[in-house]
């Protein structure tokens, strides 16, 4: 599992107070960045090898300005060529904020296709197959 703390910016937050549902998914993505460096270690984009297939959020609670909280990753499916990655956010109280989840897949963008994810890759991926304890699940 793979953990990231957030602090909330006021740019992420609307009119309403609390956090921008879209940011969420910035979040999560920000929190795969050591997941991506299994895949491309110096996070060259020129080699970039993942691509994004399908995107989910739950929304369990609001968050707001310069709260802090936490970002938990882990992979919950390995296939040919995609996996799942699940999130969960936490605050600093340990009131769970949001469940989300993302299909990524090794990707080829020069032939513009998904290929076969090596067992080297598969092996690092299940290094990170726990989520926390507790976490919601997906609605």
């Amino acid at each position: 599992m793979f953990k990231d703390e957030i602090v909330v910016r006021f740019s992420e937050c609307d009119s309403l107070g609390h956090v921008n549902n879209t940011n969420y998914f910035i979040y999560f993505e920000e929190a795969r960045k050591e997941l991506f460096q299994i895949f491309n270690p110096n996070l060259n984009i020129s080699s970039w090898n993942l691509i994004v297939a399908s995107t989910q959020c739950d929304y369990i609670r609001e968050m707001s300005y310069a709260q802090k909280a936490y970002v938990y990753s882990w992979v919950s499916r390995l296939g040919t060529s995609s996996f799942t990655v699940e999130h969960a956010i936490r605050d600093e109280h340990n009131n769970w904020i949001a469940r989300g989840r993302a299909i990524l897949a090794s990707f080829n963008f020069t032939e513009r296709r998904s290929v076969p994810l090596t067992e080297e890759i598969k092996e690092k991926l299940l290094e990170h197959n726990e989520g926390p304890s507790g976490a919601p699940t997906l609605r």
